[in-house]
């Protein structure tokens, strides 16, 4: 696994930048949902946790809901980036610490909140990052995972990673969503709902542009797409149009230490 790891870093050493701006990791909606679900479920968290926190921009949420927040990132050059950021917003303090989702650098029960925002599907091993959360929260602290989920058909889920993993080689694997329910009941909560799920708009030379996906690699994807059974095109949101695009279904998932 360290190989995909080590990919994971290569990846976004190359792309992190992209992620500083991009609306839907910087201004999603789901930011205001994550902060309305921590007021209404917790009374005054002190210490709060995210995972994999890339450009920050969920860290920085965070700080709206907790008198301390930790963001935790295996790769340094995202952390420097989301550091640049905080101090450009003149966001509150944050610690930053480069670190392994799967392997967490801090003791049990000790986090309030732990926070996972658009990007366990990068995860070679989600259950072990979802175990770790579980392990570092208080009894009664709350795990938020948000991430996209594929369709329940299999052929619209692989070919929704087929060309997730064309796009960005870090990708590991989006599941459907009760793939997810089913990962966190395994991780140790003692209870997980869902809480929301939508829909966004993927503009697919955005999307490109974000992970610097080659050209030859852009049509490919393309082409496969326009190949592909109208049922998966259909699954998957495509419209091939002069801006072609995509339509990614997301969540919103809690568990309960």
């Amino acid at each position: 696994m360290d190989s995909i790891k080590d990919q994971v870093q290569k990846q976004f050493l190359q792309s992190g930048r992209g992620y500083r701006k991009s609306h839907i990791h910087a201004k999603g909606e789901d930011l205001i949902w994550l902060t309305e679900e921590i007021s209404n479920r917790l009374e005054d968290p002190i210490l709060a946790l995210d995972i994999a926190t890339g450009t920050g921009h969920t860290a920085f949420a965070l700080t709206q809901s907790a008198r301390r927040v930790v963001g935790l990132d295996l790769t340094p050059h995202m952390l420097e980036i989301a550091e640049e950021e905080a101090d450009r917003q003149n966001i509150p303090p944050i610690t930053w610490v480069q670190g392994d989702a799967e392997n967490l650098p801090f003791p049990d029960r000790f986090f309030d909140i732990v926070t996972c925002r658009i990007a366990a599907h990068h995860f070679p091993e989600p259950i072990q990052a979802f175990s770790e959360a579980c392990r570092v929260l208080i009894p009664g602290g709350l795990f938020i995972l948000i991430d996209n989920y594929a369709p329940d058909a299999p052929s619209a889920e692989a070919l929704l990673n087929q060309i997730e993993k064309r796009r960005d080689p870090s990708h590991f694997h989006v599941p459907s969503q009760k793939s997810w329910c089913q990962m966190l009941y395994s991780s140790g909560f003692s209870s997980v709902h869902t809480a929301r799920t939508w829909e966004t708009p993927i503009l697919m030379p955005d999307w490109f542009q974000r992970a610097q996906t080659p050209k030859e690699d852009q049509s490919w994807i393309l082409e496969t797409l326009r190949q592909a059974p109208q049922h998966d095109r259909d699954e998957l949101g495509f419209q091939d149009t002069d801006t072609p695009r995509l339509m990614w279904k997301k969540a919103m998932w809690i568990g309960q230490r």
